[in-house]
């Protein structure tokens, strides 16, 4: 049975991936309101594209409509006797996302009749932190306890050590709800293995923050990379602030090193003078040295393409500029590719 109707609105793709039912627990949030906004909660701010998670309070709710920055989707029908059996009360979608600020309305139908529109605005920022959030939203935390009580007639929600420890992969508590979050290329090994317990506690406020960040919890398996950084002299700014995740998700991503960003996209998020100007020097064709799109001749047969990392290593130095190979002079550097 296909209950679900694919869509794409430009800032949310539409797919109907589980739903519970609940029996008489009370909503969460705006529990009066037809349609409550469960993940994320309205004007909350998150850091992933992942889902959108609606519960539908009033039983005469026969079809919801979903708007997102003013692009309205098809009507999807949520009251037949094979959805209600199957899903019940609740809507869980695939959502992706635009950088920023999304105005999200969801009207609740019955038949054709518009019966209420329920609106919430959610930002979406993939950086670290909250820096550029603006003032009104407050950061996603969904293991909270009334959202706990609402997940918890299907999912374990306080898994014991045991489980949480031992099991792997589908077996563990977190992966029904978490999996996406490592299908990406490059996943981190902690991550991939779902030994979510190593790095997060069921004991911190909120409930499984990590108890420890960045260097602090990254050095504690990154042993010889740390120990190599203290032996330079010079340390990459966010290396010496010991800022991993800055640069890395913890979890995975699209690109290698689980950046979270392709490298030179990453590296000019800070360093934007070297993109817009001549790099190196002014060759026969009036541009600067490249920075992409041809093979890295400092890696040859590894088919990584050129990049800022080709000649700079994004970590530490003994030399100004942090030049691979850890040397100090330009010549030597540029005598890795050019040593004709």
């Amino acid at each position: 049975m296909s209950i679900g109707q694919g869509l794409r609105v430009r800032s949310l793709m539409v797919i109907i991936v589980a739903a519970i039912w609940l029996g008489n627990v009370c909503a969460v949030s705006t529990a009066a309101a037809a349609v409550s906004f469960i993940y994320p909660a309205q004007n909350e701010w998150v850091t992933r594209s992942d889902y959108l998670v609606l519960k539908l309070n009033n039983p005469e709710i026969t079809g919801v409509k979903i708007s997102i920055n003013g692009l309205e989707s098809d009507l999807l029908m949520t009251g037949t006797p094979e959805y209600r059996k199957v899903f019940k009360d609740y809507l869980i979608l695939q959502a992706t996302w635009d950088e920023g600020k999304n105005s999200v309305t969801v009207d609740a139908y019955n038949g054709e009749k518009k019966i209420e529109s329920v609106t919430d605005d959610i930002f979406y920022y993939a950086g670290r932190d909250g820096g550029v959030v603006p003032t009104g939203f407050k950061k996603l935390s969904f293991h909270t306890s009334d959202n706990d009580k609402l997940c918890s007639p299907c999912h374990n929600m306080n898994p014991t050590s045991v489980p949480a420890d031992e099991s792997l992969g589908k077996g563990n508590p977190c992966y029904t709800c978490h999996s996406k979050m490592i299908n990406v290329q490059y996943v981190h090994g902690p991550a991939g293995t779902f030994s979510c317990v190593y790095c997060h506690s069921g004991k911190e406020n909120p409930k499984y923050a990590t108890p420890l960040r960045d260097m602090q919890l990254c050095g504690e398996c990154h042993v010889d990379q740390v120990a190599d950084f203290k032996k330079r002299k010079l340390l990459h700014g966010p290396v010496d602030a010991g800022m991993c995740e800055i640069c890395h998700d913890p979890h995975g991503s699209a690109n290698p090193a689980q950046l979270r960003a392709p490298i030179n996209e990453l590296c000019l998020s800070c360093h934007e003078e070297v993109g817009r100007g001549v790099h190196i020097m002014r060759t026969t064709t009036g541009e600067g040295h490249p920075l992409k799109g041809k093979p890295d001749p400092s890696r040859p047969g590894s088919g990584r393409m050129l990049s800022c990392v080709s000649c700079h290593n994004p970590h530490a130095g003994d030399f100004r500029y942090y030049f691979q190979n850890n040397t100090e002079s330009r010549m030597e550097l540029c005598q890795m590719c050019h040593n004709k």
